[in-house]
């Protein structure tokens, strides 16, 4: 059988009860991804971006992971690139938020190539649960943060 070639895309969907700026502010700020993560290590941003810190060009790092933000239009699309880490090649999410009355639709659609060949369909799978885990976990919690999360802070978009 021929192998597979060209990117693969994967999704993830939620449906949140707040507002796309509170989401937005939870997937933007480095920082609160340890907030609705739930990731062994903690995020942070090790290099600010323009025109806020936050934004385009802002480097966070998950470890092993690190990622570029490449597109950032509060509060309706956020982008970033892996830059390190991850098992896959040229990797890109957009995190789009779409409102709808009281909700908020989170799509979080990832693209990639393989790093090795055969292994496209696997990766696939698992990077598939995980953008739908994101977007569930960021739409729960962003209906529920409490005080002191840093998507809270002044300023952060």
């Amino acid at each position: 059988m021929p192998q597979r070639t060209g990117p693969y895309t994967i999704v993830g969907e939620a449906v949140a009860y707040a507002d796309a700026e509170v989401i937005f502010k939870h997937v933007a700020v480095a920082e609160a991804w340890n907030e609705w993560g739930s990731f062994p290590v903690r995020a942070r941003r090790e290099r600010a971006g323009e025109p806020t810190p936050n934004g385009v060009g802002a480097v966070r790092a998950i470890p092993p992971a690190r990622e570029r933000v490449v597109a950032y239009a509060p509060p309706r699309h956020y982008a970033y690139i892996a830059v390190a880490g991850l098992p896959v090649r040229e990797y890109r999410a957009d995190v789009t938020l779409t409102p709808n009355g009281a909700e908020t639709l989170i799509r979080w659609e990832g693209r990639f190539e393989p790093r090795y060949p055969g292994t496209g369909p696997l990766l696939s799978a698992f990077l598939s649960r995980m953008l739908g885990s994101f977007a569930r976990r960021v739409a729960h919690h962003s209906a529920h943060c409490e005080p002191g999360c840093p998507a809270r802070l002044p300023n952060v978009l």
